[in-house]
């Protein structure tokens, strides 16, 4: 079964460009358990789609890493 995680990227370093989604989309997807990662540099949306529930640390992580601050947006 998988889910679908939506993240909103807050704070002074965003995703300004197609090479910023790039690098986000293809960091994601090399974390076990996720199947697809869109990105969209206009809206700051990013939405993960996992297999498995404990990527929710990974994920954040992996932002960091990358120089974003993120937060998870609550599914409906």
């Amino acid at each position: 079964m998988t889910t679908k995680q939506t993240w909103i990227i807050e704070g002074e370093n965003t995703m300004h460009c197609a090479g910023c989604v790039q690098t986000v989309k293809f960091s994601l997807s090399q974390i076990d358990g996720v199947k697809q990662v869109d990105a969209d540099y206009h809206t700051q949306e990013i939405e993960v789609e996992v297999s498995a529930s404990d990527t929710h640390e990974q994920i954040v992580t992996e932002l960091k890493h990358l120089g974003y601050q993120v937060r998870r947006v609550e599914d409906d």
